[in-house]
C-alpha cells in the first residue's frame, strides 16, 4: 500500500492517548490494532496497483478525497481514516487471508479533477470499489464514472438523501441534478440523511433552546439547498419560521456584508450549511464581531476538524451527527488511539471521517460473509447487497440493501473549545434510512 506523503515522508510527532484500548475493534469487527500505517497524513498515491481481476491474492480498492483545495480540512482526515481501516484489516489477515491494496487520489476539491481521478482509479489502477467524495456536488460529478464502469462507489458523507425521489420545494435541485434512480445501483451510503440527522434535531432545538425563527446560510450547491428545503418543513411543522435564506459560493471567505445581514435580522438562530474553509472563516469572523453571543448558532455539518479551525469562536455551537469523538466505548477508543498513533494530531477525526473509517470494515464483513474471492466491481456490489450489522465507533449500524443505506445512530453535540470536543446533549438512538427523501425499497435488490 502506497503511503507517500506530500511533504516527502516527513515524520510527524505522535502524542498517544493516555490509555490505549486496543481490544475494541477485535470485538467490533474482528480486527487488531494498527501496526505500521506510517505518518503519511493522507498523501496521494502516485503508482498504479494493477488490475483488480489479476488474481485472488489481493483486492485493489481506491480512496478519493480532497487533499487540497477548499475542503481539504475535512478530506484529509477522511483519507487517513479509510487508510487506517484498510491497514487494520490487512494486519488482521485481510479478507480470509487476502490482502487489500489501496490506491489514493486527490480530488483537489474540484469536480473536474474528481472525475479525472475517478477514471484513473477505475480504468488504470483497476479498483474494484472506491471509497470517497465529501460534497454532493463531487458525488454527483463522479457517479457516472462508476455507473459506466460498473464499480461500486462507497460514499461516507451526510447528504440530502434525494437519489430515489425528488425533494418537494427544492426548486432547481431535483430531477436532473439529483442522482437518477438507476445510478444508485452503484453507490452505497453510510452517511446520514435528513431523517436520521435533522428530523429529530429541529424540534429538540426549538424546544430546549427556545428557538422559533431561523436564518439559513449555506454553500451554493445541491446539499445545502435540498437540506434547507427539508428543514423548512420541519421548522414550520413545529410552529417556527425561516426569516431569511442565503447562499455563498464554495470557498467563500469574505463574510463582512453577510454577517451584517445576519446581525440585522430578527432570527433567534443561525442555521448554517456552509462547508470547509467557508464555514471556518464564517465562524471566526462572526466571533470577532461578537455575533456568536447574540444568536444561537447551529447546523448539521460542523465537525471537530472545522471547529478546531475556528477555535474559541466555535464554542457553544450545536450540531447533529451520528458520531462525536467524545463517545465512550472501546471501538471509539481504538479508532482514536490508532488514528493518533498513525497520523499524530495535525488532523482531527470527526463524524464523516468515522464513516470513512468503517466503510472498509463494512466491505470486509460483506465480502467475508458473502464473497471472499470477489474481484470484479459487480461481485463486490453483490456482496454488499446483503443485510448485516456492524459495531463501529458510533455504535451499532445496519445495512439496508433495498436502499444501499445504513441504519445509523443520531445525536446532538455542543462544541467545547477548551476540550476541543463535543459534549453530547441528547441521543435519539438508531434511525433507519428509508423515508424523508430516501424512498423505501427503491432499488428492489
Amino acid at each position: 500500500m502506497d503511503i507517500d506523503s506530500p511533504d516527502g515522508g516527513r515524520e510527524r510527532g505522535v502524542n498517544r492517548r493516555t490509555a490505549l484500548k486496543l481490544a475494541g475493534i477485535a470485538g467490533a469487527a474482528g480486527l487488531t490494532g494498527l501496526a505500521g500505517c506510517g505518518s503519511s497524513g493522507g498523501g496521494e498515491s502516485s503508482s498504479s496497483s494493477g488490475s483488480s481481476s489479476g488474481g485472488s491474492d489481493t483486492l485493489t480498492v481506491g480512496a478519493l478525497y480532497a487533499l487540497s483545495g477548499s475542503t481539504e480540512v475535512i478530506g484529509r482526515p477522511m483519507m487517513n481514516s479509510t487508510e487506517l481501516a484498510i491497514q487494520q484489516i490487512n494486519d488482521a489477515g485481510g479478507i480470509d487471508g487476502r490482502q487489500i491494496e489501496l490506491v489514493k487520489a486527490d480530488t483537489a476539491s474540484d469536480p473536474k479533477t474528481g472525475i479525472e481521478k475517478a477514471r484513473k482509479l477505475v480504468n488504470q489502477d483497476g479498483c474494484s470499489i472506491v471509497f470517497g467524495a465529501y460534497t454532493s456536488a463531487m458525488r454527483n460529478a463522479i457517479t457516472p464514472v462508476f455507473v459506466e464502469n460498473e464499480v461500486p462507489l462507497f460514499y461516507p458523507t451526510l447528504y440530502e438523501g434525494g437519489v430515489c425521489k425528488a425533494i418537494e420545494g427544492a426548486e432547481g435541485y431535483s430531477g436532473d441534478v439529483n442522482v437518477p434512480k438507476e445510478k444508485l445501483e452503484w453507490v452505497f451510503f453510510n452517511g446520514a440523511v435528513p431523517k436520521q440527522q435533522i428530523q429529530p434535531y429541529i424540534p429538540w432545538l426549538m424546544d430546549t433552546r427556545d428557538v422559533s425563527s431561523f436564518y439559513l446560510v449555506g454553500s451554493d450547491y445541491v446539499w445545502p439547498h435540498t437540506t434547507n428545503a427539508v428543514l423548512d418543513g420541519f421548522v414550520k411543522d413545529n410552529g417556527g419560521e425561516i426569516v431569511q435564506e442565503d447562499y455563498v459560493p464554495l470557498g467563500f471567505t469574505d463574510w463582512g456584508s453577510k454577517l451584517s445581514d445576519i446581525q440585522a435580522s430578527d432570527a433567534d438562530a443561525v442555521y448554517f450549511t456552509t462547508v470547509g474553509t467557508s464555514m471556518v472563516e464564517m465562524l471566526k469572523q462572526a466571533g470577532s464581531l461578537g455575533l456568536m453571543d447574540e444568536k444561537l448558532w447551529a447546523g448539521n455539518i460542523m465537525s471537530e476538524q472545522e471547529a478546531a479551525g475556528a477555535g474559541d469562536a466555535a464554542d457553544g455551537v450545536l450540531t447533529s451527527a451520528p458520531y462525536f469523538t467524545s463517545l465512550d466505548n472501546d471501538a471509539n477508543d481504538t479508532y482514536l488511539s490508532s488514528y493518533e498513533d498513525a497520523y499524530g494530531t495535525d488532523t482531527t477525526p470527526n463524524f464523516v471521517a468515522e464513516a470513512a473509517y468503517w466503510g472498509p470494515l463494512a466491505m470486509k464483513k460483506a465480502l467475508s460473509e458473502n464473497a471472499p474471492d470477489a474481484s470484479t466491481g459487480a461481485e463486490v456490489k453483490a456482496a454488499l447487497e446483503n443485510p448485516f450489522t456492524l459495531d463501529v465507533p458510533q455504535g451499532t449500524v445496519e445495512m439496508d440493501p433495498s436502499v444501499h443505506h445504513f441504519t445509523l445512530q443520531s445525536r446532538v453535540g455542543e462544541y467545547d473549545a477548551d476540550s476541543g470536543s463535543f459534549d453530547v446533549q441528547t441521543e435519539f438512538g438508531q434511525i433507519e434510512p428509508s423515508g424523508i427523501t430516501v424512498e423505501g425499497g427503491c432499488l428492489d435488490v
